[in-house]
């Protein structure tokens, strides 16, 4: 997976644990796609200040992810749940299965 969607999975699973400025910037950066010169501007801060919220905050979202591993166990559903709609001539079964694969 691209390491951009990574991360904005993680910001998506965790995000609410980050403290207020890392939160901004690591919404700014990855889900905005604003640079770090963008997001400084915007937040009255330089951009090394702005790159080193974004870096404690990545640092925060690996570390978390590495300890609950939701992200892989969230992968590994929708790739059931992927192979059960391929499989199932129920189309009920099928529906239940893309309610799952487009709920993740």
């Amino acid at each position: 997976m691209e390491d951009f969607v990574i991360k904005g999975n993680l910001f998506e699973l965790y995000g609410d644990l980050l403290k207020g400025n890392q939160r901004k910037v690591y919404e700014y950066h990855i889900m905005d796609d604003m640079s770090f010169t963008e997001i400084g501007e915007e937040m009255g801060i330089s951009r090394q200040a702005a790159q080193e919220l974004f870096r404690r905050a990545d640092q925060k979202l690996q570390e978390t992810e590495r300890i609950l591993g939701l992200q892989d166990k969230l992968s590994e559903i929708r790739s059931i749940a992927e192979k059960i709609q391929d499989l199932s001539q129920e189309e009920a079964i099928r529906k239940l299965a893309g309610e799952i694969i487009n709920g993740i």
